[in-house]
């Protein structure tokens, strides 16, 4: 067999599996728009986390109204 076919050989049975691993990564890796939207709801739930621990240690906090609309400004549209 001649050495630049056995190259041509070698190199197109190499390129197959890093073309497939490309696209199955491709596939698999989050948006930024997803990274965007996961870090703003951990944000929120650490900010409810935080008001529930004040609310337990150091008596009442807003009324269920009050937190009614607070939740409904910070609502998140999701598609």
């Amino acid at each position: 067999m001649n050495p630049e076919q056995a190259f041509v050989r070698v190199m197109g049975i190499a390129l197959m599996p890093m073309a497939a691993g490309y696209m199955l990564l491709k596939y698999i890796m989050p948006r930024p728009d997803d990274l965007m939207t996961a870090a703003i709801h951990f944000r929120n739930g650490l900010q409810e986390f935080q008001r529930g621990i004040s609310t337990v240690v150091f008596g009442s906090g807003l009324s269920p109204e009050e937190m009614k609309k607070e939740r409904e400004s910070r609502k998140i549209p999701i598609d």
